[in-house]
């Protein structure tokens, strides 16, 4: 049965849109960016075949004229790829190393100079991602954010937060975020859209309406500290498995496993569950995607 997918892009666009705007993209920019984003996507999307698919399929799928795909085409560079900055590749290291956590999966403190801790320092760890970093200067900026403190012993130990993507703002926090919703709309995609099975794909979201403040904010605390502490022991088993399968030949394949809270207004922004969840009962209501 054919299903209206607009209002649900419709809903998406909104968001996108409005990131859109506080970045400075104008419409004009946007229209842009679209057209080159559906000529790269149709233009793999589903070959006959095997074959790539020709200009007049580009155009059949996506409604271009076949003069805008020829120079879409004739045009086409490879798009930019964002790249994380400094302090996301270092914390990447920190925390993707067995030598720097715990049994639990918690950041081990680390000495501040090699001279201290030799190559399990902070000093060490800088230099691994980028030696011409000087790890002074990466540490008196992560004091004057919070993001690290010195212990008695000279140590420099991670403070625990609700999300390492603070560490490096916006363009950081933005990368992960579209990792992970890009990798569950395309999850989506292949098994709903495409009936393929995806190893792994999954999804759980619990959603309540009417509540006050201070019920959202216990609701997302709660949600947060727990949350951190099961994504402590997942980090650690993927490290683990890494160290593993280093040298296995098949070893070609990613994961993406990430948490979430949010909470607003319901009356200026009720969402797209707010009008089954008025009628169907409780506030409370888990709904579960596909778990294979």
């Amino acid at each position: 049965m054919h299903f209206d997918f607009s209002p649900l892009l419709r809903y998406l666009l909104r968001r996108l849109v409005r990131i859109a705007i506080s970045s400075g993209i104008t419409y004009q920019a946007f229209c842009k960016l679209l057209r080159s984003v559906y000529f790269e996507v149709a233009s793999e999307f589903e070959p006959v075949k095997g074959k790539p698919n020709s200009d007049s399929r580009v155009s059949l799928l996506t409604g271009l004229p076949r003069r805008e795909v020829r120079a879409l085409r004739e045009s086409a560079d490879a798009p930019p790829q964002p790249k994380p900055n400094i302090e996301r590749l270092v914390l990447d290291a920190w925390t993707s190393s067995l030598d720097f956590m715990d049994a639990h999966g918690d950041m081990l403190p680390l000495p501040r100079t090699q001279r201290q801790g030799g190559t399990r320092s902070f000093e060490a760890l800088v230099e691994r991602v980028n030696k011409d970093i000087r790890a002074r200067a990466l540490l008196d900026e992560w004091l004057r954010k919070g993001f690290v403190t010195l212990d008695e012993q000279d140590r420099v130990v991670l403070v625990q937060r609700r999300s390492t993507g603070l560490v490096e703002g916006a363009s950081g926090t933005g990368l992960l975020l579209s990792e992970m919703v890009s990798d569950l709309l395309h999850g989506f995609d292949q098994v709903y859209l495409h009936e393929q099975p995806v190893p792994g794909f999954g999804f759980n979201v619990v959603y309540g309406h009417r509540l006050t403040e201070a019920s959202a904010q216990l609701i997302c605390s709660t949600a947060q500290r727990e949350g951190v502490q099961l994504m402590k022991r997942i980090n650690r088993l993927v490290v683990e498995r890494e160290v593993l399968d280093a040298r296995s030949e098949g070893a070609t394949r990613r994961v993406m496993i990430g948490f979430g809270t949010y909470q607003t207004d319901g009356e200026q922004d009720p969402g797209l569950m707010a009008a089954g969840s008025a009628a169907d009962g409780p506030a409370g209501s888990p709904t579960a995607g596909h778990t294979a």
